[in-house]
């Protein structure tokens, strides 16, 4: 695992190089995307977070996907179930962090970028 530093602060993270299932060992960990990929939330789970981040200048893109009974709320999205939420073509370095909420879904509690829900 690597420590990427998109601040002044060093950060646990995990290169990303294709579709990926998250799981509970991946809390905590930085998930750096370098190619377009879609990234699979499980099911929300109380406190449980994951980062997401853009290593790969413009031309990734990059989809966070909930499990189909959750959704993503925050962001100024429009509450939905099984909804994405995406990075298209963003900048390295943008970021999307969630935070379950044990019951509906998943909480954005940080964003940096222009992440956008799937229509």
């Amino acid at each position: 695992m690597a420590l990427m530093q998109p601040t002044n602060v060093a950060v646990q993270s995990e290169e990303v190089t294709g579709a990926k299932t998250l799981a509970e060992a991946n809390v905590g960990i930085a998930q750096l995307v370098t190619v377009s990929a879609t990234l699979t939330l499980p099911s929300t789970s109380v406190e449980a977070s994951f980062t997401i981040v853009n290593g790969g200048q413009k031309s990734v893109t990059i989809s966070l996907s909930p499990a189909a009974a959750d959704k993503i709320i925050g962001n100024g999205f429009t509450s939905a179930d099984n909804k994405d939420a995406v990075n298209t073509l963003g900048n390295y370095g943008d970021s999307f962090t969630v935070t379950g909420n044990g019951t509906t879904g998943w909480v954005v509690s940080k964003v940096q970028g222009t992440w956008t829900r799937e229509a």
